[in-house]
């Protein structure tokens, strides 16, 4: 795909990168909260830079949640980097359709994670709409779709955003808790592709939505959970 030039596709946005202290913390419920506000930005193969603010999340508790990749310790091969220290990428394709993206949270093995579930586009706009053009062509649907919409669900913000399969397992953090090399290698030195700033954005009990998560019946009891967290009133929260 051609670049798309933006006015605002500077790289460095001047505002902090979330580091691994922030998703090595043990409580996942209360890191999906507070990513409700923060951005998430992407930089996929020199196309151009674009992301948008976080509006909603679900929580995934790891080996004690029926509904998680992880419940009971279960390790394959789709879900073995749901089990790396937080500050890592979990990807996996669902539906024969589309890839969802997670943020891994807590310490090594713990199978925790976030399901990004909407974006509020603002960077890149132009590119986002591309992309899901070009997916929708590919298709051969309709491409009528609501612009300010483009990553209003899980699926359609990593099309929107240019997250796939190659992303799984990638840091997307700069440093580990006290700047300290991760897995052996200086993550600092790398060039992130997916990356989250905190452009703070403070919001309150008040300002979020605490409900049932979506699309997982087979979790029996615990898909009752109040594990899906959105902001009140934000017109790009899925449907």
């Amino acid at each position: 795909m051609q670049k798309v030039e933006t006015p605002d596709s500077k790289r460095d946005s001047g505002y902090k990168k979330l580091d691994g202290s922030f998703y090595l913390r043990e409580d996942t419920v209360k890191i999906a909260k507070e990513l409700l506000g923060k951005y998430l930005m992407t930089d996929i193969g020199g196309e151009g830079i674009t992301g948008g603010k976080i509006v909603e999340t679900e929580a995934y508790l790891g080996t004690i949640d029926k509904a998680s990749h992880g419940y009971m310790n279960r390790k394959t091969e789709r879900n073995k980097n749901l089990y790396k220290e937080g500050g890592h990428a979990y990807v996996y394709f669902i539906y024969g359709m589309y890839c969802l993206f997670n943020v891994v949270t807590g310490r090594k093995n713990n199978a925790d994670a976030v399901l990004i579930r909407a974006v509020e586009p603002e960077t890149g706009q132009d590119l986002m709409i591309a992309r899901r053009e070009k997916k929708l062509k590919s298709k051969n649907k309709n491409l009528n779709f609501n612009k300010n919409r483009v990553a209003s669900g899980p699926g359609l913000l990593t099309i929107a955003l240019g997250i796939d399969l190659r992303h799984n397992g990638i840091p997307i953090c700069e440093n580990s808790i006290g700047g300290k090399k991760n897995n052996n290698r200086d993550i600092k030195a790398e060039k992130l592709s997916i990356w989250l700033e905190d452009r703070n954005i403070n919001l309150g009990g008040e300002d979020i939505v605490e409900t049932a998560r979506i699309g997982i019946d087979y979790a029996e009891e615990h898909a009752l959970l109040p594990l899906r967290f959105k902001i009140r009133g934000n017109k790009s929260v899925s449907r």
